[in-house]
């Protein structure tokens, strides 16, 4: 593996655009998806050409979580020595991500209120807040991928590591899938084995994704910083991408007799690996169109990516909380046809523009101005947490 130190240390520093490229446009089509899930009709809902949409947006989740491993793997390039020193940047880093899981179930709460909370909740209430949802999904994963790091030592092992359990996972999710996992370990931890009660991501077999996209991220910027031409690499994956594209439909026979677990549509290896090489096709895609389209530095997809944390809560917020007497979700209750559900898509989409673009100009131009909206928004939620109107 090429020195990173070395002369090609200076490209390496540059952000890798297409990367936040995909995450923007999966932010952009998650909050369609949100939309529609949330507003259109069940007849709608149950149609047949409504099922190619579905089809699309749930490629969302795993270009998400792809594209987060990518992320990973660029920067622990450049913060390697940091991350193994135990370093400022591996404790800011390890708090980031706590705080992605305290954010992630705080979104679950049954109920954003301390009274109400203290008289109780159902075993359903409690199992739905433990529901690991895809903010969890991958900052655990990426948890994880920090503590092998630290074991492993060097980026070249955590990877090959990281190879070897990604192929293991994706082996074993349907064999998880067939586990009760509530009456061996604790509801949290069972949560995060398999979907059987509530979780949407599960690692078994969310985390393929994102261990894939660490993988791809790495030996990109291997090959990056080996000759700095990185198109021969993008070529071989794209080709790798159409390979588990194919190869999905040839599994898929063998592995329906194989696993006595086996559900296509939500943990088979075969559907995984379909996606993740429809994923990989589409990183190519964008890879060359970033490449002969230099994005602008106000541009609305990547700035979207980048703030994909905030647009992701903001926006779930807005169409699933319950403000007192308003909650979106239920005064629409599953009235709209398209075009009012696109029509919400694009004012929603808007708005959390502008809330990505006030947060990233605030955090380079105004410090103060952002320690005080995050203490002024902290403050207010402990207050409306415990002081706020209860039954």
């Amino acid at each position: 593996m090429a020195d990173p130190t070395s002369q090609h240390t200076a490209p390496e520093k540059r952000r890798v655009e297409f990367i936040d490229l995909l995450k923007g446009w999966a932010v952009i089509v998650m909050i369609e998806t949100h939309v529609v899930n949330a507003t259109l009709t069940s007849s709608i809902l149950d149609s047949d050409g409504f099922q190619w949409i579905k089809f699309i947006n749930g490629l969302v989740a795993p270009s998400f979580l792809f594209s987060s491993g990518m992320a990973y793997a660029v920067t622990t390039r450049r913060k390697i020595e940091d991350y193994l020193a135990f370093g400022k940047p591996l404790f800011k880093q390890l708090s980031r991500l706590l705080l992605i899981v305290f954010i992630a179930y705080m979104l679950h709460l049954p109920e954003f209120s301390y009274s109400k909370l203290a008289q109780g909740i159902t075993e359903k209430q409690w199992l739905v807040f433990l529901q690991v949802d895809v903010l969890q999904c991958i900052a655990v994963s990426l948890l994880f991928m920090q503590c092998l790091l630290l074991v492993a030592k060097s980026e070249r092992r955590l990877f090959g590591t990281l190879t070897v359990l990604t192929i293991a996972i994706l082996l074993a999710t349907p064999l998880m899938w067939g586990i009760e996992f509530l009456g061996l370990v604790p509801a949290p931890i069972a949560a995060y084995l398999n979907g059987v009660h509530y979780s949407l991501f599960p690692l078994f077999p969310w985390s393929v994704f994102l261990f894939a996209g660490a993988v791809c991220g790495f030996h990109f910027m291997s090959a990056r910083a080996s000759d700095g031409e990185t198109v021969h690499f993008m070529k071989r994956l794209v080709a790798a991408g159409a390979t588990l594209f194919v190869g999905s439909f040839l599994l898929h026979p063998v592995a329906s007799t194989v696993y006595p677990t086996y559900d296509y549509w939500r943990f088979s290896p075969s559907f995984v690996l379909l996606r993740l090489g429809l994923v990989i096709i589409l990183l190519c895609g964008l890879f060359l169109y970033e490449r002969h389209n230099p994005l602008s530095k106000n541009s609305v997809v990547t700035l979207l990516g980048r703030e994909s944390l905030l647009v992701y809560t903001g926006h779930l917020l807005l169409i699933y909380g319950d403000f007192g007497p308003f909650n979106f979700r239920k005064v629409v209750n599953h009235a709209y046809g398209y075009s009012e559900a696109f029509v919400t898509s694009v004012v929603l989409l808007l708005l959390m523009y502008a809330l990505a673009f006030f947060w990233t100009n605030t955090k380079r131009n105004s410090p103060r101005l952002k320690t005080a909206v995050n203490v002024g928004l902290v403050l207010t939620l402990v207050l409306v947490f415990f002081f706020g109107p209860g039954e």
